[in-house]
Parts: C-alpha cells; sequence; structure tokens
C-alpha cells in the first residue's frame, strides 16, 4: 500500500510574541489529512526542536497551536480565530464549518487568532 503524502502551508496571525507578525509553515501530511494534523504536525515539530517554538502565550496557558485554534470537545476552529483556506486552484475549504475537511494538496491556510 503506497501512502500519498500532500503539502500544505499555513500562516498563523496572534496578539502575543512573534505570532503577532506572522509565522509560516510548510508541512506534510497524509493524503485523507485536515487541519487538525496540520496544527498536531506543526506541534510535535515544535516539541522536537524547542529553540523554535513560541509557547507558552497568553501568560503561560497555552501551550500548543491545538489548544490554541481547536476545541476538541466539539470539533471545531474556535469562533475567535478568522479562517482563509484554499487550495492550489483558489477552491476554498470549509474548515470553520468542518474541521474533518479533507485539505487540498499544495492548500494555502492562514489562521488569525483573536480577530474579534
Amino acid at each position: 500500500m503506497v501512502i500519498k503524502i500532500k503539502k500544505i502551508k499555513l500562516t498563523i496571525f496572534a496578539p502575543d510574541k512573534e505570532l503577532n507578525n506572522g509565522i509560516e509553515y510548510e508541512t506534510h501530511i497524509s493524503d485523507d489529512g485536515t487541519i487538525i494534523d496540520v496544527l498536531g504536525t506543526i506541534d510535535k515539530e515544535i516539541f522536537e526542536k524547542q529553540e523554535k517554538s513560541y509557547f507558552p502565550l497568553f501568560k503561560g496557558l497555552i501551550r500548543s497551536y491545538l489548544q490554541l485554534i481547536w476545541d476538541p470537545q466539539n470539533n471545531v476552529i474556535y469562533d475567535d480565530c478568522a479562517v482563509n483556506a484554499y487550495g492550489p486552484n483558489r477552491e476554498f475549504m470549509p474548515l470553520r464549518e468542518n474541521a474533518d475537511f479533507n485539505l487540498y494538496p499544495d492548500s494555502q491556510i492562514t489562521l488569525v487568532v483573536h480577530a474579534d
């Protein structure tokens, strides 16, 4: 069995530390991957290389992107996060409505935390 991998670009903005100017990540996930997989993959990379970490954030309460962006009890992106997510041909991806949406290869996603 061949496992397909797709490339995803993610930019995150937040009103704390260096994230205020935005941080861009490029990661690879399995072909059936979701935004939750992307955030988990980036969190894992950050935990393995602490020198690249911007955590903890918000008075030490937030320790990962998953914790910052995703509500696991309701399986949704928090309401205070703006989401712009598009495939390579500008196909819109409804990540706010469906956190389990299968991302397109070569997607570009921007998340703005506390966009209220």
